[in-house]
């Protein structure tokens, strides 16, 4: 019978193309990561791997056969996590969460996880969308907590709920009336987040969906520094309306309404689907229960 070791090792250097990047992830030697490999394709009287090039590639007969173990081995996962008191989980689970989580409800989440798996160790990563669903597909990343970008997404996840937007500046660079055209906004600088966010992404979309195009632009790092820029007037910025509703009501910013309205950032909870999946799931529905995008205080902002 082929053992959870023997299956394991075939999975990952099916996985990440080498032994040498198998035996990485597992902390083993290459040679321990190929003998199992050698014992799998012995009891199964079949070579499971071509190696004649350097990212081994799977043979017909592991093919057939490759799906069967991934289902295995999630199955034997899923049963360890469901019989498993969360007091004996342990181990690191990394998750990666863009800026606007991070100085909102991102505390609580963390809070919530530490409750119900008290021996995880939590490694956040704080950054823009894009860079993060990279990690979450080279595997860096268990778990990513972002505004979708454009396209398929083609990883499980959870919807978390759209946050609206709104352009927004300082009465400084602007005081006339609080609606204008989309080829009014333009006209002065927008400020807006590196091509790495999801509101690049979608803003750039928007503007060639409503036919005009953008002149001047000042790109900044995170949200915070955007808003920052907005409040100093230096241009227009979309910003999260509920967010930067604070600034609002103190009169630092102001509200640009246009028709159509800037995009919503539909949040989502992003994982990994393999042998982690049950227990991100898990996060993912705690992430849902307690997103809230909120200012954690006006401190925060100001």
């Amino acid at each position: 019978m082929i053992s959870h070791r023997q299956m394991e090792a075939v999975y990952w250097v099916n996985r990440l193309g080498t032994f040498h990047a198998a035996a990485s992830h597992l902390n083993l030697s290459q040679s321990t990561v190929s003998k199992r490999v050698q014992e799998c394709e012995a009891l199964l009287s079949c070579e499971i791997f071509d190696r004649s090039t350097r990212h081994v590639r799977l043979t017909p007969a592991g093919r057939s056969i490759i799906s069967l173990i991934e289902q295995i081995l999630n199955l034997q996962e899923e049963i360890r996590h469901t019989a498993r008191d969360p007091d004996h989980f342990s181990g690191h689970f990394t998750f990666g969460t863009t800026e606007m989580v991070a100085v909102s409800w991102l505390p609580r989440l963390v809070s919530a996880i530490r409750n119900a798996y008290p021996r995880v160790v939590l490694e956040p990563v704080i950054d823009d969308a894009a860079p993060l669903f990279r990690g979450l597909r080279d595997r860096s990343l268990d778990l990513v907590i972002a505004p979708r970008l454009r396209g398929d997404l083609g990883l499980p996840h959870l919807p978390l709920g759209s946050v609206a937007t709104s352009w927004m500046c300082a009465s400084s660079l602007y005081d006339g009336p609080d609606t204008l055209s989309v080829d009014r906004i333009v006209e002065f600088p927008l400020l807006i987040q590196s091509e790495q966010s999801s509101i690049y992404d979608l803003l750039t979309q928007w503007f060639r969906e409503c036919d005009v195009s953008i002149n001047r632009t000042i790109i900044c790092n995170n949200t915070t520094a955007v808003a920052e820029l907005a409040k100093a007037g230096f241009g227009m910025a979309c910003l999260p309306s509920t967010h930067f509703m604070p600034q609002v009501d103190s009169g630092a910013l102001r509200i640009i309404h246009t028709s159509p309205p800037p995009p919503p950032l539909d949040f989502v909870a992003a994982y990994r689907n393999d042998r982690m999946s049950p227990i991100c799931a898990r996060i993912a529905d705690m992430a849902r229960a307690q997103n809230d995008f909120r200012p954690l205080g006006s401190a925060i902002l100001s």
